[in-house]
């Protein structure tokens, strides 16, 4: 009893005399309050997102904001497997498809479409939407806004392909749509999108001021996906999207409330590279430079069937004279790429990187093979100046937790 006694007695002690330091220090102390951070204007800021579904857990996506110096400026958390994070400039909002279960990992499944504040960051409402939102690594065209930001459209797969169809603008799901074979949505004007189908088509679907079906119908084959298989992840120059391919050439297919049809085809690789093993990479390789007419596409050098693994160099092109200009090397492997607008833009890589000295890195790979190298892989973000070409900053080690898309805001 009197060995208990001690400790009890010397914990008392110690209880009241910070009691008592606490009424003596009691004058002039603020206690900290809890507050919302509000961001400045995003516009001009080249500021940039990074997002993904935050694997090997997948249950708490995360969508990373950063500015161009690397500052970390907030972050949103985006549910189970999120998909596209999509941007509203009319309204400064933010639009997340999101999967919620009442248990964390079992129970009743709710899909919702988040609408986020582009000021704080927070949440300011929630859409219902049928529970059967499509899930995937690749999370480009699986969520997408009309050109008028009216209409957000996001793709179902139960396997059966469906969109849902939402009214941000009135916070309300508005109805569901079949689309049997197809996937991988991009809008084409105020109310017009397209999915690419496995036949080589696309389903062409217009909606009316309510975001009823005003047309759906199927175009014919632009591609014959047994021959050369287009990529899903695309980037828009005006009215054209521009695809890459599994056999290494840049395919631009003008989509319009008129139609769909291939306006360009051209190698991305002379023959001498393609037999130097030069191909397509990453798996959200490409970006374009509006004002000057520029394709950014992400290689490296492996077999067309490991397209999706890192590329170590970016190839730019001209959209007009359908001709390379440039060659960026970039400092790490990357698995996307994205590109800043404006007169002085920016290429953002969201890179794979081994955050020990190179000599170390070399000795694991040659012992252990990329089997060593796995667990200590971390991801990062590489600037290069898009113009010239010029590394102007890493930032470094992101939080763990798998990350598959860069786009500036």
């Amino acid at each position: 009893m009197r060995t208990l006694m001690r400790p009890l007695g010397y914990l008392l002690c110690c209880g009241l005399c910070l009691g008592a330091a606490a009424v003596q220090s009691d004058d002039g102390f603020v206690p900290e309050q809890s507050y919302v951070e509000v961001l400045d204007d995003y516009q001009g800021q080249s500021w940039f997102w990074v997002w993904g579904n935050n694997a090997p857990t997948m249950l708490d996506g995360r969508a990373y904001l950063f500015a161009e110096d690397g500052r970390h400026l907030g972050q949103l958390n985006t549910g189970t497997w999120p998909g596209d994070l999509v941007m509203s400039h009319s309204r400064a909002e933010l639009y997340a498809a999101e999967i919620y279960f009442s248990r964390g990992v079992r129970g009743t499944r709710e899909d919702v479409v988040t609408v986020y504040d582009a000021r704080t960051l927070s949440p300011k409402a929630e859409i219902s939407i049928p529970p059967k939102r499509m899930t995937g690594m690749l999370s480009a065209g699986l969520s997408v806004l009309s050109d008028d930001e009216r209409f957000m459209l996001v793709l179902n797969f139960t396997p059966a392909a469906s969109v849902s169809i939402v009214d941000v603008e009135q916070r309300r799901f508005v109805t569901e749509v079949a689309i049997p074979g197809c996937a991988s949505l991009y809008p084409a004007g105020p109310r017009d999108f397209y999915a690419i189908c496995g036949n080589g088509g696309f389903f062409h679907l217009r909606l009316d001021e309510q975001g009823g079906v005003a047309l759906q119908q199927r175009t014919a084959p632009l591609f014959d996906p047994l021959e050369d298989l287009l990529l899903t992840p695309a980037s828009r120059l005006g009215d054209t999207w521009y695809f890459v391919s599994q056999q290494n050439y840049a395919w631009g297919l003008q989509m319009t409330a008129a139609g769909a049809e291939r306006r360009q085809r051209w190698s991305l690789v002379s023959d001498a590279e393609r037999a130097d093993g030069w191909s397509v990479a990453g798996n959200h390789g490409t970006a374009v430079h509006e004002a000057s007419g520029r394709l950014f596409v992400l290689m490296h050098k492996d077999v067309p069937e490991n397209y999706q693994k890192p590329g170590t160099e970016v190839w730019v092109y001209d959209v007009r004279s359908e001709q390379r200009i440039a060659r960026i090397e970039l400092e790490a492997h990357s698995s996307a790429i994205g590109v800043s607008q404006g007169a002085q833009p920016r290429l953002y890589s969201l890179d794979w990187i081994v955050p020990m000295p190179a000599l170390f890195t070399a000795w694991i790979y040659l012992t252990s093979g990329e089997a060593g190298l796995m667990p200590l892989m971390r991801q990062g973000i590489n600037l290069y100046d898009a113009d010239n070409g010029e590394h102007l900053r890493s930032i470094g080690d992101l939080p763990l937790g798998y990350l598959n898309k860069v786009t500036p805001w």
